[in-house]
């Protein structure tokens, strides 16, 4: 956390993709390419008063750093465009804007869901982690979207996230 500076948005990955997968072994090919698009994410460092906390949503910041998928929710673009005076993030292919400090909220653009935010904690060497996986999905709206995101929650409920 100390690494981070107050406005600093870092590009990121999730270390299993490198490391290895579900089975240990590193991922290849497609499933290389498939994970680094679902995991894909940015951390961004905010002044914690400056941080609107949503419900169930008081433990996911690690000293203001707060973490959310790069993946636009519209039509699923890589984003990154950080204007820091105002905590949004801007995708270039629709103008989608994004309020960081405020749960990832749509501010603007045709995107009608906010940006999954991805809860954080410290391990026992004090680095960063994921407390757990995206409780949202994390890929562009699509019309059987409510009913993933149901089977996803019945399956979080299930094992306790």
């Amino acid at each position: 956390p100390g690494d981070l500076e107050i406005g600093d948005l870092v590009n990121a990955e999730p270390e299993a993709l490198f490391n290895g997968g579900e089975g240990g072994e590193p991922l290849e090919g497609l499933a290389l390419q498939v994970g680094k698009s679902k995991g894909a994410v940015i951390l961004v460092k905010m002044e914690p008063a400056e941080i609107t906390v949503g419900e169930g949503r008081e433990n996911w910041a690690v000293d203001g750093i707060l973490c959310y998928s790069k993946i636009c929710t519209h039509v699923g673009c890589p984003i990154s465009l950080w204007e820091q005076q105002t905590h949004h993030l801007l995708c270039p292919c629709h103008q989608s804007t994004f309020d960081l400090a405020d749960n990832g909220k749509v501010v603007f653009g045709p995107a009608h869901r906010p940006l999954p935010q991805l809860p954080l904690g410290l391990d026992e060497q004090g680095y960063i982690i994921a407390m757990s996986d995206f409780p949202d999905i994390v890929a562009p709206s699509y019309p059987e979207l409510a009913r993933d995101q149901k089977k996803l929650d019945e399956k979080n409920n299930r094992d306790g996230a």
